[in-house]
């Protein structure tokens, strides 16, 4: 049954401007939460940035807020006067990856079109790409690239963080290659390593990363895609950095990532 239209959001965190919400997606009929970090000082008269976090496979919409901690990097950092404003919203994306599929739902609709509409309807945002930024960690860097490489006329910053690129010579991984690109022609249209070569992201700055540890060696797609962007022109940054493929990791980035985003 769908919800009501207004917002249902309740306290989540350390910070009264942190909020958890449940809206109802037209693309999957069904509810969906997000939880939304407003900065100190937030107005009604203002407009505000906006960046989406995606959680990475096995999560849920409370990994980057609460806890990774964005919310509280988010406050200090701008007490420090290092980031400008901006409202944050980590999304719930269950394990999908963040695309249509008859199987499992339009789940890039819901991001593209539900997420964001619903999102710039009940809060102050800057409606404009120059202003949206679109990330995540893990599977959610995945999706946040492969959301991005497809609509560049919605995003102007995406970040990979330890984004889960499967190289071909790691063969199927726990069956992912084959949900993720069951054809070819699947391929060509969701694996950012292809969409990097077929579309237009001169307009995209793009930021990458990866811990040396990482179990996964996802290190491997992250310098590949890097490489790409490079031999195109496309703005882009990679850092290969210690560490492994976990929650430490992420929180100690967090504040680097914050800087690419929305950094003075």
């Amino acid at each position: 049954m769908k919800v009501s239209e207004s917002v249902r959001a309740e306290v989540i965190s350390h910070s009264p401007n942190v909020q958890k919400v449940t809206f109802y997606s037209e693309s999957l009929e069904r509810d969906m939460k997000f939880n939304i970090y407003l900065p100190k000082g937030y107005k009604d008269n203002k407009q505000y940035p906006v960046l989406y976090m995606f959680h990475g496979y096995g999560a849920n919409e409370n990994s980057w807020i609460p806890e990774l901690g964005l919310d509280k990097n988010a406050d200090e950092m701008l007490s420090e006067d290092k980031i400008n404003p901006l409202i944050i919203v980590a999304p719930q994306i269950d394990n999908s990856y963040g695309f249509n599929s008859i199987s499992e739902g339009n789940y890039s609709d819901y991001i593209v079109k539900d997420l964001i509409q619903y999102v710039d309807s009940h809060f102050n945002t800057d409606t404009t790409r120059e202003s949206r930024y679109i990330g995540g960690l893990s599977m959610g860097g995945w999706v946040a690239l492969f959301n991005a490489f497809q609509h560049p006329e919605l995003f102007s910053k995406v970040g990979g963080h330890s984004p889960a690129l499967f190289m071909d010579d790691w063969g199927n991984a726990a069956g992912l290659q084959d949900r993720l690109y069951p054809s070819e022609v699947l391929r060509q249209q969701r694996d950012p390593l292809f969409l990097v070569e077929t579309q237009n992201l001169k307009g995209l700055s793009i930021y990458l990363d990866s811990g040396d540890e990482d179990g996964y060696k996802f290190y491997e797609g992250a310098e590949v895609l890097y490489n790409k962007l490079q031999s195109r022109n496309v703005t882009s940054e990679y850092h290969l950095s210690s560490g492994g493929h976990d929650h430490e990791y992420w929180s100690r980035h967090a504040s680097d990532y914050l800087l690419f985003y929305s950094g003075k």
